[in-house]
């Protein structure tokens, strides 16, 4: 299981992504969030720039995926186990996170087969 932003392990510097120009002013060392942005994401696959996205739908999930997001996020732990059964069935390269902000939250998204938490507050 992916355990990622937890201040024991190593910490990010996530940066949410608005604009063309955040992503061309963003270090290499930077872990970008879109909000299901297709545009952005399409300039992000053009470019080769890894970044992960917040879910809400499932549609712009499946559309992400075809555009090499590398983790799909979500904010509740039903959307994650949605995410989850459906990169289990279509085998997909990205990986789902659960966004938390409690170590407690971890044992719940393990049990549930998620494949990662990322520890967050949004």
């Amino acid at each position: 299981m992916l355990i990622l932003n937890h201040f024991l392990i190593k910490p990010l510097e996530i940066v949410l992504i608005e604009s063309k120009e955040d992503i061309q002013n963003s270090l290499p060392t930077d872990f970008l969030v879109l909000e299901e942005n297709l545009e952005l994401a399409k300039f992000c696959l053009e470019s080769g720039v890894e970044y992960a996205s917040i879910i809400t739908d499932i549609t712009k999930a499946l559309l992400l995926v075809n555009l090499g997001v590398k983790f799909l996020m979500a904010r509740d732990l039903e959307m994650a186990k949605d995410l989850q059964h459906l990169a289990e069935t279509y085998l997909f390269d990205s990986k789902i996170l659960l966004v938390i902000t409690k170590d407690e939250e971890i044992k719940e998204a393990a049990k549930q087969g998620i494949d990662g938490v990322i520890f967050w507050k949004l």
